[in-house]
């Protein structure tokens, strides 16, 4: 109350010639009705934003409720921005055609299918490192340094 209190004493003080305050209710106007514009738009613009995230995530098996209140299951996802939904049971489907933009909620959605097992074989290869190149010189050894070769011929000349 205090704000409309301060715009009538400005009112009245603008009246009676102190005309300098004027302009201050012109700034609380200005300022409240960029407020009221921001509070519109950006629920809006996030309402859009989750609903292009529903739109994106219809999937075949996708559980939904159109605008007019039918529950379905997605059975066909269509180029032209169509669904094929069934609204019957599974044992007697009852098939319709609907645009995306009637769908009003998702109920169940689907996760995406996980990737095809690969045959074992190919998983070895991929698993299995390169070999190392082997060169047709020996290596020779540094001063002090025992390779494993070198320590069975020693133990088996020592027995």
């Amino acid at each position: 109350m205090s704000l409309l209190n301060y715009l009538l004493a400005a009112e009245e003080g603008s009246s009676t010639g102190g005309g300098g305050s004027s302009w201050i209710m012109f700034v609380i106007i200005g300022v409240v009705l960029v407020l009221m514009i921001v509070l519109t738009i950006v629920p809006q613009k996030k309402r859009q934003k989750q609903q292009q995230q529903m739109m994106d995530s219809l999937t075949v098996g996708t559980k939904l409720m159109t605008v007019g209140g039918l529950v379905g299951k997605i059975t066909q996802v269509n180029t032209d921005n169509t669904l094929i939904v069934n609204v019957g049971t599974e044992t007697s489907p009852t098939l319709i055609v609907i645009d995306r933009k009637a769908v009003g909620y998702v109920l169940e959605n689907v996760a995406a299918p996980a990737p095809a097992p690969q045959p074992a074989e190919e998983q070895k290869e991929e698993q299995a490192p390169a070999e190392p190149e082997t060169s047709s010189e020996p290596e020779q050894a540094i001063e002090g340094e025992v390779f494993p070769a070198e320590e069975q011929e020693e133990k088996s000349e020592e027995k």
